[in-house]
């Protein structure tokens, strides 16, 4: 009985270290995604703002460094289990990511797992642990954990 239940265990890690991390777009997809978001956002009345268009495009595109930059945390379980598919969630539409929030959203999240962690240094982490618990459960975002955390220790 104690050797089926070890190598559960072990199958269990196993499976769960060898999870694939979320795969980014290319650069063209996210290009071709900003292209239809910025498109839609200045046209109006059928002609397109060509300067804010430009503009929209180099946010979006720095939103796209951004986003490259910030998914070095890829094969970290907070990132791909929880960040990566809340802001994903959030700032996707029929397949089309705005990359710009997309990059927004995940430096929330990368605050508030660094946020939760000082958090729980600084505190009873039982308690901290209780807290993000049932936030994580009832948001999905590290950002709104934290903001629980602190709202409660205030």
């Amino acid at each position: 009985m104690k050797k089926s239940l070890v190598l559960i265990s072990l199958l269990t890690f196993t499976c769960t270290v060898l999870a694939e991390a979320p795969k980014l777009k290319s650069k063209g997809e996210y290009k071709s995604d900003s292209q239809q978001i910025c498109a839609k956002n200045w046209t109006k009345r059928g002609e397109l703002d060509q300067r804010m268009y430009n503009h929209c495009m180099k946010g979006q595109m720095e939103g796209y460094d951004k986003v490259k930059e910030l998914h070095f945390y890829a094969d970290q379980d907070f990132y791909s289990d929880t960040a990566y598919p809340y802001c994903i969630k959030q700032w996707s539409k029929r397949g089309v990511v705005d990359t710009r929030m997309l990059a927004h959203c995940l430096e929330k999240e990368v605050e508030g797992i660094k946020d939760v962690m000082y958090y729980r240094k600084q505190y009873d982490e039982a308690q901290v642990n209780r807290i993000v618990g049932r936030a994580l459960s009832r948001y999905g975002s590290w950002n709104m954990a934290a903001y629980e955390v602190k709202k409660a220790t205030e």
